[in-house]
C-alpha cells in the first residue's frame, strides 16, 4: 500500500503533469500561430464555416482588382449616408507591421501584422466568396452594390476638379511653410464651389 508520503508524491506529480501539458499545448498553439503568421498559412478543415469565411475575407482582400462599397451611416437621420468604392479592404488604424517596442508580450496576427482591429462581422451571401458583406459601427461594406446604395446614398467617386487644384496648390505652400497662403487658398476653393 502507498505511505502518506508516496501519496502527495504521486499527487504533485500528477498536477506538475497536467500544468506541464497545458502549458506545453499554449506554448505549442502559440508557436503554431507564430509560424503561420511567418508562412503566412493556416489549416482549414473541411467544411468549418469560420475558417472558410476567414480565408476568404484575406483571398478577397488581396484581389487588387476588387472593388468593396463601404456606406457610412450618420448618427444625424438628416445626413445622407455616403458611399465610396474602396480597394480590397478598410484597414483598421491600429494595424502595423512590426511589433510595440513597449510590449514583450504582443504576438502577430495570422497576416502577420500587430495590432488591434475594429470589432466589425462580416460573411457572405449565397453566391459565395465574392458576395461579401461586413460591418462596423455606421458603416457597412459590401462587394455587391446595392440599390439603397445606388437610390438612396451620396455616391462618392469623381474628385472636384476645383478643390483637387487647391489641394495641390495649398500643398506647395505647406511645403514652403505657408501656412496662411495654403489656407487662404482653401477657403477662395470653397467660396467658389459653394457659388
Amino acid at each position: 500500500m502507498f505511505s502518506k508520503r508516496n501519496l502527495v508524491f504521486f499527487a504533485l506529480l500528477v498536477f506538475a503533469l497536467l500544468i506541464t501539458a497545458c502549458g506545453s499545448s499554449q506554448n505549442d498553439a502559440l508557436n503554431e500561430a507564430k509560424s503561420n503568421a511567418a508562412n503566412r498559412s493556416y489549416y482549414v478543415p473541411q467544411n468549418d464555416v469560420e475558417a472558410r469565411n476567414y480565408n476568404w475575407r484575406l483571398q478577397i482582400a488581396d484581389d487588387p482588382t476588387l472593388i468593396l462599397w463601404c456606406t457610412y451611416f450618420s448618427p444625424n437621420s438628416s445626413v445622407k449616408p455616403i458611399t465610396v468604392p474602396i480597394i480590397g479592404k478598410l484597414t483598421s488604424g491600429g494595424k502595423r507591421p512590426f511589433k510595440n517596442d513597449s510590449s514583450s508580450y504582443e504576438n502577430p496576427d495570422a497576416q502577420g501584422m500587430y495590432g488591434s482591429s475594429g470589432e466589425y462581422r462580416y460573411g457572405f451571401g449565397p453566391q459565395g466568396k465574392y458576395e461579401y458583406y461586413d460591418f462596423y459601427q455606421n458603416t457597412m461594406c459590401t462587394t455587391m452594390p446595392l440599390v439603397y446604395q445606388a437610390e438612396l446614398t451620396v455616391v462618392v467617386s469623381e474628385k472636384d476638379p476645383t478643390l483637387m487644384a487647391a489641394s495641390m496648390q495649398a500643398k506647395e505652400l505647406l511645403a514652403q511653410g505657408d501656412t496662411a497662403g495654403a489656407q487662404a487658398v482653401i477657403d477662395n476653393a470653397i467660396r467658389a464651389i459653394q457659388q
